[in-house]
């Protein structure tokens, strides 16, 4: 019994340090220092108390091709839903029930536009070589570090990040501001007729006053970094 136990024990122990090694090697990166390809000089980066990177390059590429790394580092997850939304591959990674909205947005050409469009592009121009080092920041990233948890669980291949993806990305939002021209004054005229109480229906909270008290935007001015 004593064994059983002992050898039980050592099994739980051994099972829980793998999770916590598996959990703990996903986590963002918030100090120490790391080798990115192909920067000029050093960039600095240092996150606040809000957790917001702030950084610090002496090369419009070097920042770009670090935000592109912290982004990922960050958002990877979001940002290959929001590719694949656009693009209409939700239903690869997330079963049959997005078949119909892939199937929308391969309507409306989002990537077919994306696709040409950035195949008339100078990639010698300055905004798209800021890009291209964004880009590569990003998959700098994920050649080097472990997928995010959301990838291991869905069962997510690691791909590139492309310019193609990019403008899908911005198709995306102008498709959803769109919208956002017939909701609005949808909710406003609710706001309005029948008070701001009825818009938790739509799970929305009315701040007449802004969401952040003009004091704490004040103090956040005093203390931001330029």
């Amino acid at each position: 019994m004593k064994r059983t136990l002992t050898a039980l024990t050592v099994a739980v122990a051994a099972v829980a340090a793998g999770a916590a090694w598996y959990v703990l090697d996903k986590r963002p990166l918030r100090d120490g220092e790391l080798t990115l390809a192909r920067l000029q000089a050093p960039v600095s980066v240092r996150y606040d108390e809000r957790g917001v990177p702030h950084l610090r390059a002496e090369h419009e590429e070097d920042l770009y091709r670090a935000l592109g790394f912290v982004h990922a580092q960050d958002r990877l997850f979001q940002m290959e839903i929001l590719r694949r939304l656009a693009r209409g591959e939700l239903a690869e990674i997330l079963g049959e029930r997005l078949v119909d909205t892939d199937r929308l947005f391969r309507t409306l050409g989002i990537r077919e536009h994306a696709d040409r469009y950035a195949g008339r592009l100078d990639r010698q121009a300055p905004e798209v070589r800021a890009l291209l080092a964004y880009l590569d920041g990003i998959n700098q990233y994920q050649a080097s570090r472990p997928a995010p948890l959301e990838f291991d669980l869905l069962g997510i291949p690691k791909r590139p990040f492309t310019v193609e993806d990019t403008v899908s990305v911005t198709g995306y939002l102008a498709y959803t501001f769109a919208a956002a021209l017939r909701t609005e004054p949808v909710l406003s005229y609710v706001r309005e007729r029948l008070g701001s109480d009825y818009l938790k229906i739509f799970d929305l909270d009315w701040h007449p006053q802004g969401v952040i008290r003009q004091a704490d935007a004040a103090a956040a001015l005093t203390e931001r970094d330029w």
